[in-house]
């Protein structure tokens, strides 16, 4: 595995559709205080916009960039949930780049294909077992 020069920067994903439940700032807090316990600490941070937190494009678009980081943080799983499908061959692409992903609400750290094999089941069901919860965000956001 390649080690990134910025081995303890993270580029931070503050979910946009939970701004309405949860203020990006106390989000931006979650995250900070879960990375922290990893020594790991936020670089920038972005979000989705209103056209692009369906399929992620922003994410993809830095992704194609090819950031000098340790890897992403987002504030949930939740926000690979949005589309149609979960959108697992992002979380891929990532592993693929060598980037880690965390995921603070769910206290989860994906470091390596490894990780994401041992958790890929979850985050296949996770869209299921959270369907209420995922349509209840979605509407409320479209309101």
């Amino acid at each position: 595995m390649k080690i990134k020069k910025n081995n303890d920067e993270l580029f931070c994903f503050p979910d946009t559709l939970m701004n309405k439940f949860i203020p990006q700032a106390w989000q931006i807090f979650v995250m900070k205080s879960f990375i922290s316990n990893y020594k790991k600490k936020i670089s920038f941070y972005t979000g989705e916009s209103h056209k692009t937190f369906k399929n992620m494009n922003t994410l993809k678009k830095k992704l194609n960039e090819k950031p000098d980081l340790h890897g992403f943080v987002f504030f949930s799983f939740l926000q690979f949930c949005y589309g149609k499908k979960s959108n697992l061959e992002i979380i891929e692409k990532c592993l693929k780049n060598n980037y880690c992903i965390y995921l603070a609400r769910e206290k989860i750290i994906v470091k390596n294909f490894s990780d994401y094999k041992k958790k890929k089941l979850d985050f296949f069901y996770f869209n299921k077992t959270n369907k209420e919860l995922i349509n209840s965000i979605l509407n409320n956001f479209e309101k």
